[in-house]
Parts: C-alpha cells; sequence; structure tokens
C-alpha cells in the first residue's frame, strides 16, 4: 500500500496543476493567419486545409456598397519575405507585362520629367472638346476639363500634342499637391451628373476594412492621415500606368506603402497600394498585401502572402447593375487568383535558382 505522504504529495501536486491549466491555456496565443482569415474572412475548415496544403485560396467579400467589388486571396511562398518586398520596390518591373503600355516610378518630390511619357490615348483626346460637366467619356473633375479646353486650341494642328503638355503639368501638380495635402487633394470626377468624390470613397474602403485597426492601427492611420501621420520603418512611393483594361486603355495614378512591422520571428510586412487616379471604370481602389509568417511554425522559411482589393466602379448599379457587379466579381477573383499562383511560381523559381548556386 503506498504510504499515506507520498499519496498527500502525489494529490497536491495534482490539484497544482490543475490550478495552473486554465491559466495556462488561458495564455496560448491564438494561430495566425488561422485567426484572422476565421473571424475576418470567414473562412472554413476546408479552406484552411486547402492552405496549408499550398493552394490559391480566393473569396468574393461581401459589402453594402453596390459600387464595391472585393475579392481576398492567399497562397504560402517558399522564398524569404524581403525578396517580395524587393520585387515590390521594383514596381516598374513587377508591373511590366502585355497590358502595361507605360509604367513611372514617381520622384519624391515629383519632376515634370517623370511624365515624360503620359499620354492620353487618341479617343480620349478627341473626346476632350466635346466634354461637359457632367457628361464626358473620361474621367476629370471641373477645374481641370475647363483647364483643357480653355488653354488648349483644339482647332490647331499640335492641339493633342498641346493638350498632352498639359496633362502631363496637370498631372504634375496634382502628385505635389497630394504630397502636400493628402486626400483633401484627390479630384471630384464629374464625367457623370452626380460627382464622385475621391476623399469620400477612399474613406469608404477603409472603413470597410476594419481588421487594419486591430492588427495594423498606424498602418492604417498613415493611409488615412496622410501626409499628416508618420509611419517609421515604410516605404512610400507614387507611380503612373497606362493599362490596357476593358475596352480601352486606362492611365492610372497610385500610392504605394510598404511597412515592416513586428520584430523577430514575428515579423510582417503591410503594403497598400491606393488609386489615386483613374482616366476610366475605376473611382478608386485599395489593395491591401499582407506578409505574414506561420505563427505556429515560426521558424520555417517562407511566408503566407495575403491579398485583399477593393474597387469602387461604374455601371455596377441600375437594372443591369446585379449582373454587371456578378461578372465584375468573378473576373476579378479570377485575376487575383491568377496573380498569386504566377506571383508563386516566378518567386519561388527564381530563389530556388539563386539558393543553388
Amino acid at each position: 500500500m503506498m504510504h499515506s505522504n507520498v499519496v498527500g504529495s502525489l494529490l497536491a501536486a495534482l490539484m497544482v496543476f490543475v490550478a495552473a491549466l486554465p491559466s495556462a491555456v488561458g495564455q496560448a496565443q491564438p494561430r495566425e493567419p488561422h485567426t484572422f482569415l476565421m473571424k475576418h474572412i470567414g473562412f472554413k475548415p476546408a479552406d484552411i486545409q486547402e492552405m496549408e496544403q499550398g493552394k490559391v485560396v480566393t473569396k468574393v467579400l461581401k459589402t453594402n456598397e453596390k459600387t464595391e467589388v472585393a475579392v481576398f486571396g492567399i497562397v504560402w511562398i517558399d522564398a524569404p519575405m524581403d525578396w517580395f518586398v524587393r520585387w515590390q520596390k521594383d514596381i516598374e518591373k513587377l508591373e511590366s507585362g502585355d497590358a502595361v503600355q507605360a509604367i513611372k516610378k514617381i520622384s519624391d518630390p515629383p519632376q515634370l520629367s517623370d511624365f515624360n511619357d503620359l499620354t492620353l490615348p487618341e479617343d480620349d483626346l478627341k473626346a476632350i472638346p466635346k466634354c461637359k460637366v457632367g457628361d464626358c467619356e473620361v474621367k476629370v473633375d471641373a477645374p481641370a476639363l475647363e483647364r483643357l479646353q480653355k488653354e488648349v486650341n483644339w482647332s490647331a494642328p499640335d492641339a493633342h500634342e498641346q493638350a498632352s503638355r498639359l496633362i502631363r503639368q496637370m498631372t504634375l501638380e496634382g502628385a505635389q499637391a497630394y504630397h502636400e495635402n493628402g486626400d483633401a487633394s484627390l479630384a471630384a470626377y464629374r464625367d457623370k451628373k452626380r460627382p464622385t468624390f475621391l476623399d469620400k470613397e477612399f474613406e469608404g474602403l477603409l472603413k470597410n476594412s476594419p481588421f487594419l485597426v486591430e492588427y495594423v492601427p498606424e498602418f492604417h492611420r498613415y493611409l488615412d492621415e496622410y501626409p499628416n501621420a508618420e509611419l517609421a520603418g515604410a516605404d512610400s512611393y507614387l507611380y503612373w500606368s497606362r493599362v490596357q483594361f476593358g475596352l480601352r486603355p486606362t492611365v492610372r495614378m497610385n500610392h504605394v506603402v510598404i511597412y515592416p512591422f513586428g520584430e523577430g520571428d514575428d515579423t510582417a510586412v503591410a503594403i497598400g497600394s491606393k488609386m489615386l487616379y483613374a482616366s476610366h471604370y475605376f473611382h478608386t481602389a485599395l489593395e491591401l498585401k499582407f506578409l505574414v509568417k506561420d505563427s505556429a511554425n515560426p521558424k520555417k522559411e517562407g511566408f503566407y502572402l495575403i491579398s485583399l482589393n477593393r474597387s469602387r466602379s461604374d455601371g455596377l448599379t441600375g437594372f443591369f447593375g446585379g449582373i454587371v457587379r456578378s461578372a465584375a466579381q468573378g473576373e476579378a477573383r479570377k485575376g487575383l487568383a491568377f496573380a498569386l499562383e504566377s506571383g508563386k511560381q516566378v518567386l519561388e523559381e527564381a530563389y530556388t535558382k539563386h539558393s543553388s548556386q
């Protein structure tokens, strides 16, 4: 028979263990990005399983704004984060492709020479003299339209070159104004009967991404309050591009912010790309990327690439708006899946080649 003192000691030890167990469980950290995906994106166990198998997983996200399309995607990449960050900083290389007709990273501060290759398509230049406030084929605000119609001699043989020079000058002024005043400087599009205020549109996109406040509040504040907020360690730049999109080429200008945060095994990177202007289709857009470790395997090389794209566009309301919106969601989801799959392949192949040398 076991001695009573021994039994007492064992019972005391067991009671200490049981008493400590709830505390230990309570202190366990939730696994990321799994918790985020289930709480904010609506991932199910089957989605988690596919993700952990290295597959691209995409979803269309619900939104109450009828002009908005939101898609989400995630994939594991077997390469260091800094490889992707270097890739993201070289935007001219990153976004090169058959659909990109021209692209240029803008200097800080912006220079007129940054826009030497910026031109509107011929059809847009032909449309501008006929434009009226509230009825125009090109997205433009009232002051810009007035300047284009007054300062260009549209009957002259070189009218389109005059217009292109003025557009480059106004785009430079727009970049400078954004650097100084942020969203307050953004245009109010007057191509339709009802004006579209870009600062309010972007404010809506941020409100529809509340997880930013929970996970990276300083990053959210910087996107919302630029240039009146600081973000230590961030890399920020503007760029413009002319892209074949839909039925016509579209000129865009974006603000990109790359923000490394966390320490040690918890190091992560947040990347935001904010559309400041688009000559067609879009009111505005916000693309968010996150490079994060699996918190259950922090020493494992590689990272999850998370991408969440929100955009607001024309043609998604009215009688046929639901049909158009459904098609736009499908195309956006398909495009994101392709981007994640091709990005994973290119980055992993480049890193494997580098590692074998």
